[in-house]
C-alpha cells in the first residue's frame, strides 16, 4: 500500500523541491492511530511508526541521513540544518526547536501535527526552505515571521521570493479557545480577522488565517500565500485530530530541495 500523500503542488510546480503532506491512510498502526500514524511520542507500537516512516521515505524518496526533525515543544526557535547550521539531518530532533531552515539540496524538513498549522516555505531565489511547526503558542510568538528573520540572515531571504503553503489543520470552524489563549494574543492585528466570539471570554479561532495575515505582513505576495482548505477536526476520514479525538496519530509536512534542480 502507498502511503496517502498530498502534494504541495504550489510548491512542487517551482521544479525546486518535494513537497508533501501526510493523510492517516496508508499504514499499518491500529485503534485511535489507524492507519498512517507518523509520532513515535503519542502512544502507538514503535514498530508500526517505525514501519510508516518507512512507507512516507519510500514515497517521497527520502534515504536514510537525509531527513532533519524539530523536537517541537510549542516555541520559536528556528534551527538551521545542513553544512554550517545547528542540527545535521539523520539524528535526533533538534532541541527546543519547532521550525528548520535550510539551504542545502537533498536535506529533508519535516515537522509533525494533528490540528496545528504546519507551513512550508520556499525562497525559490536563493533557493532555500523552511518547515514550521505552528500551534496558538508559536502563532502569537510570531514564529513565521522569525522563520523569516532568521533567513534573511542565513540566506538572503527575501519575503517577496518565496511562496508559502499553510497545510492541514484545524480550522476555526472547530478549534474554540479561552481567555488564556485570548490574553497572548487579542493585542495581535489580526485578532479581529482571526477569532470570533462565541461567548464570554470563548471565541471560534482560524490560526491558518492569522498565520496567513503575518506572512503577508512580512512582504510575501498574496499569490503566493496559499492556504490548503481542509480542517483536521472536520475530517476524520483522512486526518487525525488531537482536539477531535485526543488520543490520536500525527501526520507530517515533509520538504526538500532537489539535488538536481
Amino acid at each position: 500500500m502507498t502511503a496517502g500523500l498530498i502534494p504541495a503542488v504550489p510548491l512542487e510546480a517551482t521544479g525546486l523541491v518535494r513537497a508533501a503532506f501526510s493523510t492517516r491512510h496508508g499504514g499499518v498502526s491500529a485503534g485511535a492511530y489507524h492507519s498512517l500514524n507518523l509520532g513515535y511520542t503519542v502512544g502507538d507500537l514503535p514498530e508500526a511508526v517505525t514501519a510508516n516512516r518507512a512507507r512516507v521515505a519510500e514515497a517521497l524518496g527520502i534515504t536514510s541521513g537525509t531527513l532533519a526533525e524539530a523536537e517541537q515543544v510549542h516555541g520559536s526557535l528556528v534551527a538551521a540544518v545542513g553544512r554550517s547550521g545547528d542540527g545535521r539531518p539523520g539524528g535526533a530532533p533538534i532541541r527546543g526547536a519547532d521550525a528548520l531552515i535550510t539551504a542545502d539540496p537533498g536535506v529533508w524538513l519535516a515537522v509533525y501535527a494533528a490540528d496545528c498549522v504546519p507551513v512550508l516555505i520556499l525562497d525559490e531565489r536563493t533557493p532555500a526552505i523552511a518547515a514550521v511547526h505552528a500551534g496558538w503558542r508559536g502563532t502569537a510568538a510570531a514564529i513565521v515571521p522569525r522563520v523569516f528573520g532568521r533567513m534573511r540572515e542565513a540566506f538572503g531571504t527575501t519575503p517577496a521570493d518565496c511562496t508559502v503553503v499553510l497545510g492541514p489543520a484545524i480550522g476555526g470552524c472547530c478549534y474554540e479557545v479561552d481567555a488564556p489563549v485570548g490574553r497572548a494574543m487579542a493585542g495581535a492585528p489580526w485578532w479581529g480577522a482571526a477569532a470570533r466570539p462565541t461567548g464570554p471570554d470563548r471565541w471560534r479561532l482560524d490560526l491558518k488565517t492569522a498565520i496567513r495575515f503575518q506572512v503577508l505582513a512580512c512582504g510575501v505576495p498574496d499569490a503566493r500565500a496559499i492556504t490548503m482548505a481542509f480542517c483536521t477536526a472536520c475530517r476524520p476520514d483522512l486526518f487525525f485530530s488531537h482536539r477531535r479525538d485526543g488520543v490520536t496519530g500525527r501526520m507530517a509536512a515533509c520538504l526538500s530541495l532537489l539535488s538536481d534542480r
